[in-house]
């Protein structure tokens, strides 16, 4: 057995205060080569039906770590919940959490279109998505598979059930056809697809892990299959099985993370499996050291979330994790690093990160039913890396018993990690469930979309997304898709599964910052409506760190433009050289207009129209290689 050190830091005990804690600087983790079976190469056949019957796993609601206590603590809340809405203590207007905090000055992300997907695939679906460059989208749900068009909305293929797209290859190697759990994304940097699904049965006989990989970036080409067991008995000690997935992408391997549980359904620990994802790709054959599990993890971490790139490419051969740990009075984030490639002597390290605002919260409230939502606990549940940070979501108690989104962003300084994080609450509203993309324009700009899940005293099961530039400064959110009916599915014990996760995915090859946001809403059966939508922004955004820092004022006019010359006078706080960009409304450059020395206080330009065509434009102004404002003009010719 091979044995490395890990350094590992998660979630306090209870009573601890933040000030108490002290970043480890060593841990220990075990790491031990596994077998990764190549199962062959299948092109999947359709089983060309829209709708399969309602699903209930044997897993009861992805168990949580301390199942007992969360209970405990959850009816605790609901009843806090219940009488706030009695006393009429809450209303159902947006607001921060923050007070006196400064209306957002980030744009609005934009719904496009929306389309019902698939069909009711178990309850609740367990929703993922993703995008190639060449805008086709894989939807994946509970049981079942189906491609898209990001273009049209329009399904390119007829629906393939899960047992039969990972027994394409005829030779006997699934233990069961009863999977679930399914992951998507797509690797922008090798331009391919990794499918993901668990065996669903809640035993360790049984319990397997299936990889798909396409051949190209078109997934009709036909897909590489490898099977990894969900029992690695000999390493963690007794007979355990896999559960909830979450699925990432370094330069070289793919990431693999879930929980183990006993046959009597017990939580064991939280484990890694590290995959050559080159020789998955070229349907090679696995051999030793091309697969490895990382198990026995210090101090038990509990769903840990791998951080792929959030735009195109990767960030070499190094995979972020991060994790809230399950207990009640949870204040940190876990965050870990393995460093190198299967085959090259990866290590494992980690840093307690102190937060605040993560204890799990309350069941869901839903209107037209005594049924509530059940929204588990606070585990991990979306994130990426980008150019020095990472972008961290899960919901969480933000008063009153109600779930509202955490959202933190973690950035590297030296060998130092700081925490910067926003709740996004809607006061009267329990969110939950929250993907996350990058939607920025560029690599530096650490702008996001998140997208969830919503209900109230007053709503039917939803879902909306909200905008954040890169200061953090928060958008209104946007409604995705209204619900039309309460949802209670095999409902038990006055509550019905809510939701495991939903998926977002960026469109790479878009010049405006676009993704697909896919989830559910209660319709008037009562059952769950898949949804996926195309959300977009409005143009480029106007908040920087900059413009922060260096406050400015201009002023364009005559604007609209329609002379042959404008101008343009511009208030600084302090001399420096101020240089002017013209921008098309998505960003991009269209030319430099100059480049010239300013005085502190009012300065005035001229500039000259030229051949430019009608339509809206941004003038970006500079000052000393700093971003300081961003202006809309209309370009008007009479």
């Amino acid at each position: 057995m091979k044995k490395t050190f890990i350094l590992f830091l998660c979630s306090l005990s209870i009573g601890m205060s933040a000030q108490d804690v002290k970043i480890k600087n060593a841990g220990a983790a075990n790491v031990v080569p596994i077998d990764g079976k190549y199962l062959g190469f299948g092109i999947p056949t359709s089983d060309d039906v829209a709708l399969f019957p309602q699903l209930n796993h044997v897993v009861p609601a992805n168990a949580s770590s301390n199942a007992t206590e969360l209970s405990i603590l959850k009816a605790v809340k609901l009843e806090e919940k219940k009488k706030a809405i009695e006393e009429n203590q809450s209303n159902n207007e947006e607001q921060d959490q923050e007070s006196g905090m400064k209306k957002t000055r980030a744009f609005e992300p934009v719904k496009q279109v929306g389309y019902n997907a698939i069909g009711a695939q178990g309850t609740p679906p367990d929703n993922t998505i993703a995008v190639n460059e060449s805008n086709v989208i894989i939807c994946m749900v509970n049981s079942t598979m189906r491609r898209y068009s990001a273009t049209t909305g329009a399904a390119l293929a007829t629906t393939t059930t899960l047992s039969n797209f990972f027994s394409t290859p005829q030779n006997g190697t699934l233990l069961t056809t009863s999977l679930c759990d399914p992951k998507v994304i797509f690797d922008p940097e090798s331009k391919r697809f990794i499918a993901f699904a668990q065996t669903c049965q809640g035993n360790s006989s049984t319990s397997q892990l299936l990889l798909a990989f396409s051949k190209g970036s078109d997934p009709a080409l036909g897909w590489y299959y490898y099977a990894f067991s969900g029992n690695p008995s000999s390493s963690v000690g007794q007979n355990v099985w896999f559960d909830y997935p979450k699925i990432g992408v370094s330069n070289s391997d793919v990431f693999v993370t879930g929980n183990m549980f006993n046959n009597s359904k017990q939580y064991v620990q939280s484990v890694v499996y590290q995959i050559n994802k080159v020789k998955c790709y070229a349907g090679n054959t696995l051999t030793s050291n091309d697969a490895l599990l990382w198990y026995d993890l210090d101090n038990d971490p509990f769903t840990l979330v791998p951080m792929s790139n959030g735009l195109s490419g990767g960030y070499g051969n190094n995979m972020y994790l991060a994790c809230t740990k399950n207990t009640v009075f949870s204040k940190n984030i876990g965050l870990f690093e393995i460093t190198n490639s299967t085959n090259n002597n990866p290590q494992m390290s980690a840093q307690l990160i102190p937060t605040d605002t993560t204890s799990s919260p309350a069941d869901a409230i839903q209107n037209g039913s005594s049924v509530v939502l059940d929204i588990g606990d606070n585990r991990g549940m979306d994130g990426f890396y980008l150019n020095g940070t990472i972008h961290y979501v899960f919901h969480c108690d933000v008063g009153q018993g109600y779930a509202g989104i955490n959202y933190s962003r973690i950035t590297k300084s030296g060998n130092q990690w700081t925490l910067k994080r926003k709740i996004i609450k809607i006061s009267g509203k329990d969110l939950g469930f929250p993907s996350i993309a990058s939607f920025g324009f560029t690599s530096s700009d650490q702008s996001s979309l998140i997208g969830f899940n919503y209900a109230s005293s007053s709503d039917f099961p939803g879902m909306k997304a909200v905008y954040l530039d890169n200061n953090m400064t928060m958008s209104s959110p946007i409604e995705v898709v209204t619900g039309t009916g309460y949802a209670s599915v095999l409902a038990s014990g006055g509550k019905t599964r809510w939701g495991d996760y939903s998926g977002l995915s960026r469109v790479l090859n878009a010049t405006t910052p676009t993704a697909w946001h896919f989830g559910m809403f209660g319709n008037a059966s009562h059952t769950w409506t898949n949804y996926f939508a195309k959300i977009t922004t409005q143009g480029w955004p106007l908040a920087t760190n900059e413009i922060k820092e260096e406050p400015t004022k201009a002023i364009v006019y005559p604007n609209p433009v329609v002379d042959d010359h404008f101008k343009v006078m511009l208030t600084l706080e302090q001399a420096g050289i101020i240089e002017v960009k013209l921008l098309d409304i998505n960003g991009q450059l269209i030319r430099k207009i100059f480049s010239s020395p300013a005085l502190k206080g009012e300065n005035l330009f001229s500039i000259y129209k030229g051949n430019l065509a009608t339509g809206t434009y941004v003038l970006q102004f500079s000052l000393d290689q700093k971003i300081i404002q961003n202006e809309t003009i209309s370009v008007i010719h009479p």
